[in-house]
């Protein structure tokens, strides 16, 4: 392992994601040593990997936006099928680089959302519109025509995440739906604040309900959930 890697390493145990960024190295291979460590994601330390990207590269667009752009392309390649490379992490990672770059990068986020019908890609997508729509639901509020036919499937990753993206980007017409699911007892991991818990789908499906309900009531008296 490289001294730079090994120095994120540290920091990333830490959840120190401030002090990535700041390092003094060049950001490209910052990048480049983040990337190498988020392809495990039943590791807390990749999770934390890819939510680092985004903080770097939000710092990277104050004076480079170009090499930003540069990095979401080469992402968005990896997962194509003349890339002949894998990227089965580049949906989440894709994801953290939009919510940090907003601005820079809204036309990467519906690129991230037409790769949902990809198996291997399906759960990274539905997690990346949870991110990105939990700072910013008007981003990919149009995900919400896709998104449902996700809270029936058989793997119950999906479901709970289809219900944390539905209720990240405000999908009222939806909660019916979401509702059938706030029992489920089902158990997945979920990472979180910086950590990697393990939750039932029903936890996750009443904690997007609880949102809903609270832009419910904001927006001016529509029926709560």
């Amino acid at each position: 392992m490289s001294p730079l890697k090994k120095r994120i390493t540290g920091l990333l145990k830490q959840k120190d994601f401030a002090a990535v960024s700041g390092l003094l190295s060049p950001a490209g291979k910052i990048i480049t040593a983040l990337i190498s460590l988020s392809y495990d994601k039943k590791s807390v330390l990749s999770w934390r990997a890819i939510e680092a990207i985004g903080v770097v590269t939000a710092g990277m667009a104050k004076t480079s936006p170009e090499a930003v752009r540069n990095i979401a392309g080469r992402l968005l390649w990896t997962i194509r099928d003349e890339s002949g490379g894998i990227g089965w992490s580049a949906p989440e990672i894709l994801g953290e680089i939009v919510r940090n770059n907003p601005e820079l990068c809204s036309d990467i986020a519906p690129v991230i959302v037409s790769f949902h019908e990809e198996e291997m890609l399906t759960s990274g997508v539905l997690w990346a519109v949870g991110r990105i729509g939990g700072g910013n639901a008007a981003m990919v509020e149009y995900a919400a025509s896709v998104i449902p036919p996700y809270l029936h499937s058989a793997e119950h990753r999906l479901r709970a995440f289809a219900a944390r993206a539905l209720g990240a980007i405000r999908a009222v017409d939806a909660a019916g739906e979401i509702e059938k699911l706030r029992h489920d007892r089902s158990i997945i991991e979920l990472y979180e604040d910086g950590e990697l818990l393990e939750k039932t789908v029903g936890e996750v499906t009443r904690e997007a309900l609880a949102r809903l309900s609270g832009f419910s009531d904001s927006a001016g008296g529509a029926k709560a959930i």
